[in-house]
């Protein structure tokens, strides 16, 4: 799961514990590179400076991919207000001098390693799909921006991205082959002879030889 934190320069001067933990992870500090940079989840470091220019740049982002997530560290609860204004959808809030803010963000970051739904905008509308239902997802053959999800009730869903938005977006998807990602969970064999993996319901799906191997280790 990729997992980027933006951190207002100069912000949170009195937290001592909290900045040493964002010294030795991914950080930004231009509103720009919250606006551009990709990731599947962003922890925001909320303070007073900059608090709606940041909200403003974090609902676009969720506007644009709704399987955006958010996790937010506030250092003043009055902040809330201006989240509940700006109607952001947040995995989790966290009072970030609060004694258990560390244990708070793990327990939140592991809730997310265990999302299973895929999420994506059609016609206006947010359809979720469940990780479990998906067998394997093949690129558009006319559409380098879409896919075409193949699930476990044989049914295919068109979406408005591509493999490698999927694959950024859902780690639990495995890159099977330059035009596949498959889902691990629902393969029942792997055939190296025709160089396929079979699903429980009887799909089958390329798969390259220079994945083979790394798939037949997943699956021995």
């Amino acid at each position: 799961m990729e997992v980027m934190y933006f951190v207002p320069a100069l912000s949170l001067d009195a937290n001592a514990k909290l900045k040493d933990y964002l010294s030795k992870v991914p950080c930004c500090d231009e509103l720009q590179a919250l606006e551009k940079m990709s990731a599947q989840v962003w922890i925001v470091v909320l303070t007073q400076k900059l608090c709606q220019q940041t909200l403003a740049t974090c609902k676009l982002r969720q506007q644009l991919n709704p399987g955006q997530k958010f996790i937010f560290l506030v250092d003043q609860k009055e902040l809330c207000f201006w989240m509940y204004r700006y109607q952001l959808q947040a995995t989790a809030v966290i009072f970030c001098y609060a004694q258990t803010w560390y244990q708070e963000l793990m327990a939140a970051l592991q809730e997310l390693e265990k999302a299973t739904d895929l999420c994506f905008k059609c016609r206006g509308k947010i359809i979720k799909v469940e990780l479990e239902q998906i067998c394997y997802v093949e690129s558009h053959c006319s559409n380098t921006h879409a896919a075409v999800l193949w699930l476990v009730d044989k049914q295919t869903i068109q979406v408005p991205k591509n493999l490698h938005v999927l694959e950024k977006e859902n780690p639990r998807l495995w890159r099977s082959h330059q035009s596949y990602l498959l889902n691990p969970g629902n393969v029942y064999m792997l055939d190296k002879l025709n160089a396929t993996a079979t699903f429980v319901n009887g799909l089958k799906c390329p798969v390259s030889r220079q994945k083979f191997k790394t798939l037949a280790e997943r699956f021995a």
